[in-house]
């Protein structure tokens, strides 16, 4: 896990929202926004709870190997040769580094915690917005993406999903399948947004100010995706 709990990429370009619009139309550029509220307090707490339970019980299974080991390195001390007890100690320092790995996770993970952050399972909460906001004739779809962890405010995460699904669907004038996919590059989660509508009008200004508004909240950065400039997607990378 990283440890650098406040960097920010750089956008590929400030004022990249979307693919500009056909000729004859005005290129989009939005503005910026205040805070969010955040989740309620209990929710967190769970979330919180259920993360370090399982920091918890990865400890508790590192101890009881260590315990194993010391007390096969004990019974041996009489009978074994030098090298035999040499490896067995490097077995015992080979346990002590996992739990040194473990001791820096659950400490970085702390930290996140002080500064109100919460675990969030990335995939999961797309697909709840996904179920949450498509309707009957305009399905969204989650594609098949990696299971990715991130810290972050779960209630912020939640509208910047909305406004990027928003802003795509105007961006095509309500046409064509909206999809979203979670992935991770270099330790970096991000979130694509597209819709496999053509990109056929300007979108009102009050949408793309929503959208901005969101990505100022999260502290994102926007790029195009993998489609590049002419499609109507985006690629929202998350601040680590």
């Amino acid at each position: 896990m990283t440890t650098n709990r406040n960097l920010v990429l750089n956008p590929v370009d400030g004022s990249y929202v979307l693919p500009a619009p056909p000729r004859g139309f005005d290129l989009l550029v939005m503005d910026g926004g205040e805070s969010s509220p955040l989740l309620g307090a209990g929710a967190i707490a769970s979330a919180l709870g259920q993360r370090f339970q399982s920091q918890a019980q990865s400890l508790d299974l590192l101890l009881t190997e260590m315990r194993g080991q010391l007390e096969r390195l004990d019974g041996a001390i009489a009978e074994a040769s030098p090298a035999q007890l040499k490896g067995a100690v490097r077995d015992v320092l080979r346990v002590v580094d996992w739990c040194d790995a473990l001791r820096l996770d659950l400490a970085d993970e702390s930290a996140k915690a002080v500064d109100g952050l919460q675990p969030i399972d990335l995939l999961a909460l797309c697909e709840q917005q996904a179920n949450a906001l498509q309707g009957l004739v305009d399905p969204i779809t989650v594609l098949p993406s990696q299971q990715v962890v991130y810290w972050g405010d779960r209630n912020r995460l939640t509208i910047l999903i909305e406004k990027a699904l928003e802003l795509v669907w105007a961006r095509t004038g309500g046409q064509g399948l909206r999809c979203i996919e979670i992935g991770s590059e270099a330790g970096v989660p991000s979130i694509r947004v597209c819709s496999h509508g053509e990109p056929t009008k300007a979108i009102d200004r009050d949408v793309v100010d929503a959208f901005r508004e969101a990505v100022d909240y999260v502290a994102a950065t926007v790029a195009p995706d993998e489609l590049g400039p002419g499609g109507a997607g985006i690629m929202l990378r998350l601040p680590i």
